[in-house]
């Protein structure tokens, strides 16, 4: 049975949901964001640090739930750092059909793969209430530094769209989700968090465009999953009783 989370803990899991009042999260700055060493002024210190921080803005509002924080087809004039909350990545064709390609959770940096384009490739949609901070390019351009580390987020990111490529296209509906799931559980596990432990934040229909299924399917096979007893469902609240287990059936 999955136990109520603690007042802290569900604090702590509210980082992919609702926007939390932690610390006034509209006035964190770099130099005390604990998420900066993922971020693009992670080799920054002292006064290149203080520089790179007047260039940056820091929204006093969530992007809210639905809510678009860049067009596809618009023009690239900044990158984002995702603090808290959840977006998804969405390609429209030409038909007007809607394709989510990915989701972006805290600690991600938004536009490593426009960061050389003029356009973007894709909008980026608020799947709960998140903040963000504006990394325009002067910021980029103004410390060697700063491009040396945008430089290895853009290769870890390519890494990972490859596995994830290869996992969609070599799994079976059960096992894009297990390995979704395992994502999901690492993502976690990288900010600090409960590995074993959190919400998903997007709705069936999303996660079934990004991982090819019918969203029937992702309702259905959640279900088998927790009649297997290899995951404990309450609403969108995940629990993994044995990471191991469910890592050794995704890799089978």
């Amino acid at each position: 049975m999955i136990n109520k989370p603690s007042a802290i803990e569900t604090t702590r899991l509210q980082d992919t949901g609702k926007c939390s009042d932690q610390a006034n999260t509209s006035q964190i700055q770099c130099s005390t964001c604990n998420l900066r060493a993922g971020c693009l002024p992670a080799e920054l210190e002292g006064q290149a640090l203080a520089n790179f921080e007047r260039h940056v803005r820091h929204l006093h509002r969530p992007v809210k739930a639905g809510e678009v924080l860049v067009h596809q087809g618009s023009s690239v004039q900044s990158l984002f750092a995702l603090r808290v909350g959840a977006l998804k990545a969405v390609i429209s064709s030409a038909n007007g059909d809607e394709n989510v390609v990915g989701f972006r959770f805290p600690g991600s940096v938004i536009g490593l793969i426009e960061s050389e384009q003029p356009h973007w490739r894709r909008s980026y949609i608020a799947v709960v209430d998140s903040w963000v901070c504006h990394i325009p390019a002067s910021a980029i351009q103004a410390e060697n530094g700063v491009r040396r580390q945008l430089i290895r987020l853009m290769g870890a990111r390519l890494r990972e769209k490859h596995n994830v490529h290869l996992q969609l296209a070599s799994n079976k509906g059960d096992r894009k989700l297990l390995s979704f799931l395992i994502q999901m559980s690492d993502n976690h596990r990288a900010r600090g968090l409960s590995a074993s432990r959190f919400y998903l934040p997007m709705t069936y229909i999303d996660l079934a465009s990004y991982l090819g299924m019918r969203h029937e399917s992702v309702s259905r096979t959640l279900a088998q999953l927790q009649e297997a007893g290899l995951i404990e469902k309450k609403g969108k609240l995940i629990q993994i009783p044995d990471l191991a287990a469910i890592r050794r059936l995704a890799e089978e």
